[in-house]
C-alpha cells in the first residue's frame, strides 16, 4: 500500500519540481524510489538510520523469509548507500549481503555542540527538580524494550542497599513505562525514581548536568545519540559492549563497559559498579574528562556531516 501510495505522491510533485536525484527513506522508501529513479532517470540515494537486521533478525530461524522486505531493500541496485553507524553494525550486515562497499557511506550521526556549549548549573537544576539526595543515576531513553531500562531499574535495586542516599532519573516516555513502574514497584525502589517523561531536546543537557552516572544498557546496541551526548556532556558512563559500542567507548579510559553475561550476572555486575563508582568521585571524573575529550575530538558538528552528505550527492548530480 505504501509503494503505491508514495509512488502517486512524488508523481503529484515532480508536476511542480524539478527533481535531480531521489532518496530511498529506509527499507520501506527504497522500493518506490528505485521506480520512480528509473522512470525519471535521475541517481537515487538509499539512506539507512542503522539496522537491526543483523543483531536481531538474523539470529532468528528462517530469518531470510521472517526479514524479506530487509532483504528486498539492501539489494536493490542503487547509486549511494548511506548507513548510520549508530552501532548496528550495518556494514558488517550490508558484506555479509554481498552489496557493494564501494558505494556505502558509514557514518555516525553529526551532534549539536551549542547545546552543550552554556555553562549548566548542576546546584540550580537539581533545585528546580526537586531533587535532594546525593548520588543521581540518569537514564535517557524511549522507553521500549529494546530499551532495556528496567536493567537499570533491577541495578537500582541492588545499588540503594549499600548506598541509599541515591535517585534514578528515567527521561523519556513509551510503551513500557506502566510495566517499568510496576517493576520499581515489585522491587521496592519506587521511591529511589523519578520518571521525567519525554522533555525537549534543548533540556537533555540540563537533566545530564545533574547526573553522576548515565547508564546505557541496550540490548543490541548502545552507540546512539542519548549516548553520545552523555560523553559531550562530560558524564562518567556505565554500558554494555554490543553492537559497535565498543569503537567509542575504551573500558576504564571514557567509560566502563561491561560485557555481556548471565542475566543475574550482569545485573549484579552493574550495581556493584555503580556503588564502586559512587563511592570513587576522582574515578568518575577522570572517567567523564575521558569521554567529553573522546567526543571533541572524534564527533562531527551537524554541519559538517551534512556538508560531507551534501558533496556526496552533489558528485551523482554532476555526472
Amino acid at each position: 500500500v505504501f509503494q503505491v501510495s508514495a509512488f502517486f505522491a512524488a508523481l503529484k510533485i515532480s508536476r511542480k519540481e524539478k527533481i535531480d536525484v531521489i532518496y530511498g527513506y529506509e527499507i520501506y522508501g527504497v522500493p518506490v524510489s528505485k521506480l520512480l529513479s528509473v522512470l525519471w532517470k535521475i541517481p537515487i540515494v538509499a539512506r539507512y538510520q542503522g539496522t537491526i537486521l543483523g543483531l536481531v533478525w538474523m539470529k532468528k530461524f528462517l530469518w531470510r523469509v521472517r526479514a524479506w522486505q530487509f532483504l528486498v531493500a539492501y539489494k536493490i541496485p542503487v547509486d549511494l548507500i548511506i548507513m548510520t553507524n549508530d552501532g548496528s553494525q550495518g556494514d558488517l550486515v550490508l558484506k555479509r549481503l554481498g552489496v557493494d562497499l564501494k558505494k556505502m557511506r558509514f557514518w555516525v550521526n553529526g551532534v549539536d555542540w551549542g547545546l552543550f556549549s552554556k555553562k549548566i548549573s548542576e546546584k540550580e537544576f537539581r533545585e528546580e527538580l526537586s531533587i535532594d539526595c546525593k548520588n543521581i543515576l540518569i537514564v535517557v531513553s524511549r522507553l521500549m524494550r529494546l530499551k532495556r531500562v528496567d536493567r537499570s531499574i533491577r541495578a537500582l535495586s541492588y545499588a540503594a542497599k549499600k548506598i541509599p542516599d541515591v535517585k534514578l532519573l528515567i527521561v523519556g516516555d513509551g510503551p513500557e513505562k506502566e510495566r517499568l513502574w510496576k517493576l520499581a514497584n515489585d522491587l521496592g525502589v519506587k521511591k529511589y525514581i523519578q520518571f521525567i517523561g519525554a522533555v525537549s531536546h534543548e533540556k537533555i543537557p540540563k537533566y545530564l548536568a545533574t547526573a553522576d552516572i548515565f547508564l546505557s544498557f541496550y540490548d543490541w546496541s548502545n552507540m546512539g545519540n542519548p549516548l553520545i551526548e552523555a560523553m559531550m556532556a562530560g558524564k562518567c558512563i556505565v554500558t554494555l559492549n554490543n553492537g559497535d559500542t565498543g569503537t567509542i567507548i575504551k573500558n576504564n579510559y571514557n567509560g566502563i563497559l561491561l560485557e555481556e553475561s548471565d542475566e543475574e550476572k550482569l545485573i549484579k555486575n552493574i550495581s556493584q559498579n555503580v556503588i564502586n563508582l559512587l563511592e570513587t568521585s576522582q574515578l568518575r571524573e577522570k572517567l567523564g574528562k575521558g569521554a567529553k575529550e573522546f567526543a571533541k575530538k572524534n564527533f562531527w558538528t551537524w554541519r559538517e556531516r551534512m556538508k560531507t552528505e551534501i558533496k556526496e550527492v552533489e558528485k551523482l548530480i554532476i555526472k
